[in-house]
Protein backbone atom coordinates (compact mmCIF):
# COMPACT_ATOMS: atom_id res chain seq x y z
CA UNK A 1 0.00 0.00 0.00
CA UNK A 2 3.02 2.59 0.33
CA UNK A 3 3.70 2.43 -3.58
CA UNK A 4 -0.19 2.95 -3.94
CA UNK A 5 -0.04 6.28 -1.42
CA UNK A 6 3.15 7.57 -3.00
CA UNK A 7 1.54 7.21 -6.59
CA UNK A 8 -1.30 8.89 -6.05
CA UNK A 9 -3.64 5.86 -7.02
CA UNK A 10 -4.67 4.93 -3.35
CA UNK A 11 -8.12 6.74 -3.71
CA UNK A 12 -8.95 4.30 -6.88
CA UNK A 13 -7.96 1.52 -5.14
CA UNK A 14 -9.88 1.66 -1.88
CA UNK A 15 -13.07 2.47 -4.18
CA UNK A 16 -12.64 -0.54 -6.18
CA UNK A 17 -11.80 -2.44 -3.21
CA UNK A 18 -15.34 -1.83 -1.59
CA UNK A 19 -16.98 -4.01 -4.86
CA UNK A 20 -14.31 -6.90 -3.69
CA UNK A 21 -14.76 -7.08 0.23
CA UNK A 22 -17.10 -9.96 0.06
CA UNK A 23 -14.59 -12.17 -2.02
CA UNK A 24 -11.88 -11.56 -0.18
CA UNK A 25 -10.21 -14.63 1.89
CA UNK A 26 -11.18 -14.88 5.29
CA UNK A 27 -7.40 -15.67 6.62
CA UNK A 28 -6.46 -12.44 5.11
CA UNK A 29 -8.68 -10.34 6.58
CA UNK A 30 -7.03 -9.53 9.97
CA UNK A 31 -4.06 -8.77 7.72
CA UNK A 32 -5.82 -6.09 5.48
CA UNK A 33 -8.01 -4.38 8.41
CA UNK A 34 -4.34 -4.42 10.51
CA UNK A 35 -2.71 -2.45 7.18
CA UNK A 36 -5.36 -0.28 6.63
CA UNK A 37 -5.39 0.91 10.24
CA UNK A 38 -1.81 1.26 10.44
CA UNK A 39 -1.69 3.28 7.18
CA UNK A 40 -4.85 5.13 6.95
CA UNK A 41 -3.23 8.76 8.03
CA UNK A 42 -1.26 8.74 5.95
CA UNK A 43 -2.93 8.04 2.71
CA UNK A 44 -4.36 11.21 0.64
CA UNK A 45 -7.32 13.15 2.03
CA UNK A 46 -9.75 12.70 -1.03
CA UNK A 47 -12.59 15.05 -1.43
CA UNK A 48 -15.39 14.36 0.93
CA UNK A 49 -18.10 17.11 -0.71
CA UNK A 50 -21.12 16.67 -2.47
CA UNK A 51 -21.70 12.89 -3.28
CA UNK A 52 -17.77 12.26 -2.76
CA UNK A 53 -16.60 10.21 0.13
CA UNK A 54 -13.21 11.55 2.27
CA UNK A 55 -10.17 8.37 2.48
CA UNK A 56 -11.48 7.71 6.04
CA UNK A 57 -15.22 7.09 5.21
CA UNK A 58 -13.66 4.62 2.71
CA UNK A 59 -11.69 2.57 5.38
CA UNK A 60 -14.54 2.71 7.86
CA UNK A 61 -16.66 0.95 5.21
CA UNK A 62 -13.78 -1.32 4.13
CA UNK A 63 -13.35 -2.02 7.77
CA UNK A 64 -17.29 -2.96 8.38
CA UNK A 65 -17.61 -4.74 5.30
CA UNK A 66 -14.47 -7.43 6.32
CA UNK A 67 -15.35 -7.47 9.93
CA UNK A 68 -19.00 -8.26 9.51
CA UNK A 69 -17.83 -11.17 7.11
CA UNK A 70 -17.75 -13.35 10.63
CA UNK A 71 -20.56 -13.34 12.76
CA UNK A 72 -19.20 -13.68 15.81
CA UNK A 73 -18.20 -10.35 17.96
CA UNK A 74 -15.36 -12.10 19.80
CA UNK A 75 -13.78 -12.59 16.43
CA UNK A 76 -14.63 -9.12 15.38
CA UNK A 77 -13.32 -7.73 18.40
CA UNK A 78 -10.11 -9.61 18.53
CA UNK A 79 -9.41 -8.58 14.94
CA UNK A 80 -9.90 -4.93 15.63
CA UNK A 81 -7.42 -5.17 19.19
CA UNK A 82 -5.05 -6.51 17.14
CA UNK A 83 -5.07 -4.47 14.88
CA UNK A 84 -4.97 -0.92 16.93
CA UNK A 85 -2.49 -2.68 19.44
CA UNK A 86 0.46 -2.92 16.42
CA UNK A 87 -0.64 0.49 14.41
CA UNK A 88 2.11 2.54 14.57
CA UNK A 89 1.74 5.11 12.00
CA UNK A 90 -1.66 6.48 12.44
CA UNK A 91 -3.90 7.65 15.37
CA UNK A 92 -6.81 9.90 13.50
CA UNK A 93 -7.61 6.46 11.53
CA UNK A 94 -7.77 4.57 15.34
CA UNK A 95 -10.11 7.34 15.99
CA UNK A 96 -12.55 7.49 13.50
CA UNK A 97 -13.16 3.37 14.19
CA UNK A 98 -13.57 3.66 17.74
CA UNK A 99 -16.12 6.78 17.04
CA UNK A 100 -18.11 4.80 14.07
CA UNK A 101 -18.05 1.99 16.72
CA UNK A 102 -19.35 4.41 19.74
CA UNK A 103 -22.18 5.62 17.00
CA UNK A 104 -23.54 2.01 16.59
CA UNK A 105 -24.24 2.03 20.23
CA UNK A 106 -25.33 5.62 20.88
CA UNK A 107 -22.01 5.98 23.42
CA UNK A 108 -22.05 9.91 23.37
CA UNK A 109 -24.73 11.09 21.39
CA UNK A 110 -27.68 9.39 18.64
CA UNK A 111 -29.55 6.53 19.02
CA UNK A 112 -28.44 2.85 19.26
CA UNK A 113 -28.50 0.76 16.03
CA UNK A 114 -30.11 -2.48 17.15
CA UNK A 115 -27.83 -4.49 19.03
CA UNK A 116 -27.43 -7.26 17.00
CA UNK A 117 -25.91 -4.75 14.16
CA UNK A 118 -23.31 -3.75 16.76
CA UNK A 119 -19.74 -4.19 15.47
CA UNK A 120 -19.24 -5.42 19.25
CA UNK A 121 -20.90 -5.57 22.39
CA UNK A 122 -20.29 -2.86 25.06
CA UNK A 123 -17.99 -4.08 27.08
CA UNK A 124 -15.12 -4.62 24.36
CA UNK A 125 -16.09 -1.24 23.03
CA UNK A 126 -14.98 -0.04 25.95
CA UNK A 127 -11.72 -2.29 26.01
CA UNK A 128 -11.35 -0.82 22.52
CA UNK A 129 -11.71 2.64 24.10
CA UNK A 130 -9.29 2.67 26.69
CA UNK A 131 -6.82 1.01 24.16
CA UNK A 132 -7.20 3.83 21.56
CA UNK A 133 -6.90 6.31 24.82
CA UNK A 134 -3.58 5.01 25.81
CA UNK A 135 -2.21 4.97 22.09
CA UNK A 136 -3.51 8.40 22.18
CA UNK A 137 -1.33 9.33 25.19
CA UNK A 138 1.64 7.22 24.30
CA UNK A 139 1.77 9.55 20.74
CA UNK A 140 1.61 12.80 23.16
CA UNK A 141 4.43 11.76 25.02
CA UNK A 142 6.57 11.06 22.15
CA UNK A 143 5.48 14.30 20.53
CA UNK A 144 4.17 13.17 17.59
CA UNK A 145 0.51 13.95 18.27
CA UNK A 146 0.66 17.73 18.08
CA UNK A 147 1.98 17.05 14.64
CA UNK A 148 -1.40 15.22 13.41
CA UNK A 149 -3.20 16.89 11.18
CA UNK A 150 -6.40 15.86 12.38
CA UNK A 151 -5.81 16.58 16.37
CA UNK A 152 -9.03 18.65 17.34
CA UNK A 153 -10.83 15.35 16.36
CA UNK A 154 -8.16 13.26 18.48
CA UNK A 155 -9.06 15.32 20.82
CA UNK A 156 -12.41 15.56 21.13
CA UNK A 157 -12.17 11.76 21.22
CA UNK A 158 -9.79 11.47 23.89
CA UNK A 159 -11.76 13.68 26.48
CA UNK A 160 -14.55 11.42 25.71
CA UNK A 161 -12.35 8.08 26.34
CA UNK A 162 -9.40 9.20 28.54
CA UNK A 163 -8.30 11.43 31.30
CA UNK A 164 -8.92 15.16 31.15
CA UNK A 165 -6.08 15.99 32.90
CA UNK A 166 -3.51 14.29 30.91
CA UNK A 167 -5.56 16.31 27.76
CA UNK A 168 -4.86 19.22 29.84
CA UNK A 169 -1.31 18.66 30.14
CA UNK A 170 -0.74 18.38 26.68
CA UNK A 171 -1.85 21.08 25.82
CA UNK A 172 0.06 23.10 28.56
CA UNK A 173 2.77 21.65 27.10
CA UNK A 174 2.68 21.75 23.26
CA UNK A 175 1.58 25.53 23.83
CA UNK A 176 4.51 26.40 26.39
CA UNK A 177 6.66 28.06 23.20
CA UNK A 178 4.73 30.96 20.55
CA UNK A 179 5.97 27.99 18.27
CA UNK A 180 3.55 25.25 19.49
CA UNK A 181 1.06 27.59 20.08
CA UNK A 182 0.46 29.32 16.45
CA UNK A 183 1.12 25.32 15.37
CA UNK A 184 -1.56 24.31 17.55
CA UNK A 185 -3.90 27.18 16.45
CA UNK A 186 -3.11 26.47 12.75
CA UNK A 187 -4.68 22.89 13.23
CA UNK A 188 -8.12 24.81 14.31
CA UNK A 189 -8.21 25.97 10.62
CA UNK A 190 -11.17 24.69 8.85
CA UNK A 191 -11.34 24.96 5.15
CA UNK A 192 -14.70 26.57 3.70
CA UNK A 193 -15.79 26.08 0.10
CA UNK A 194 -17.84 28.36 -1.50
CA UNK A 195 -19.56 28.17 -4.89
CA UNK A 196 -21.51 31.39 -6.51
CA UNK A 197 -23.34 31.42 -10.21
CA UNK A 198 -20.60 31.02 -12.61
CA UNK A 199 -18.25 30.00 -10.99
CA UNK A 200 -16.66 26.78 -12.59
CA UNK A 201 -14.51 25.69 -9.42
CA UNK A 202 -14.89 25.96 -5.74
CA UNK A 203 -13.51 29.18 -3.99
CA UNK A 204 -11.71 27.86 -1.07
CA UNK A 205 -11.39 30.34 2.34
CA UNK A 206 -10.55 29.29 6.22
CA UNK A 207 -12.28 29.73 9.30
CA UNK A 208 -11.53 29.08 12.78
CA UNK A 209 -14.56 28.06 14.92
CA UNK A 210 -13.50 30.01 18.72
CA UNK A 211 -15.59 27.64 20.62
CA UNK A 212 -13.42 24.58 19.28
CA UNK A 213 -10.94 26.35 20.73
CA UNK A 214 -12.23 27.39 23.98
CA UNK A 215 -13.03 24.01 24.69
CA UNK A 216 -9.14 23.24 25.19
CA UNK A 217 -7.67 26.63 25.92
CA UNK A 218 -8.60 29.61 27.75
CA UNK A 219 -9.44 32.28 24.61
CA UNK A 220 -8.41 35.49 27.53
CA UNK A 221 -5.00 33.90 27.66
CA UNK A 222 -4.89 32.62 24.05
CA UNK A 223 -5.10 36.32 22.15
CA UNK A 224 -2.94 38.31 24.07
CA UNK A 225 -0.34 35.96 23.21
CA UNK A 226 -1.11 36.17 19.48
CA UNK A 227 -1.78 39.34 19.27
CA UNK A 228 1.86 40.21 20.93
CA UNK A 229 3.06 37.11 17.94
CA UNK A 230 1.46 39.08 15.15
CA UNK A 231 3.16 42.43 15.50
CA UNK A 232 6.53 40.87 16.02
CA UNK A 233 9.03 41.30 14.05
CA UNK A 234 9.64 37.69 13.56
CA UNK A 235 5.99 37.08 12.29
CA UNK A 236 6.53 37.69 8.72
CA UNK A 237 8.88 34.11 9.25
CA UNK A 238 6.49 32.44 9.79
CA UNK A 239 4.61 29.77 7.40
CA UNK A 240 2.14 31.42 5.57
CA UNK A 241 -0.37 28.68 6.84
CA UNK A 242 0.76 29.92 10.75
CA UNK A 243 0.13 33.35 9.84
CA UNK A 244 -3.14 33.14 8.18
CA UNK A 245 -3.92 31.22 11.72
CA UNK A 246 -2.91 33.70 13.97
CA UNK A 247 -4.90 36.61 11.47
CA UNK A 248 -7.80 34.47 11.18
CA UNK A 249 -7.73 33.92 14.83
CA UNK A 250 -7.63 37.18 15.65
CA UNK A 251 -9.87 38.92 13.15
CA UNK A 252 -12.64 36.01 14.30
CA UNK A 253 -12.01 37.79 17.95
CA UNK A 254 -12.34 41.18 17.05
CA UNK A 255 -15.68 40.18 14.43
CA UNK A 256 -13.97 40.83 10.90
CA UNK A 257 -14.90 37.51 10.55
CA UNK A 258 -18.11 35.61 11.84
CA UNK A 259 -18.33 33.58 14.75
CA UNK A 260 -19.28 30.10 14.59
Amino acid sequence: MFSLTESGKIIRFLDRFEDYTDSIDETSIPTIIAALMDLGDLFPEGNARLFASSTSLRILRIVHQLSHRFDNQIKRFEILKAAIHDTLHSINTIVEEISRLDGEQGRFHGEPDPEEKWTVNKEQLEELEQLASSKIKDWAQEGRLQDNSKLTNVLYRWREWGDPREISQFIENTTKTDEGLVNLIALFLVKVYTNTMGDYVDRITWKIDLKDVANFMELSEVEPRLRRISSSGDFNNLKESQQNAVNIFLDTIDGKMPRY
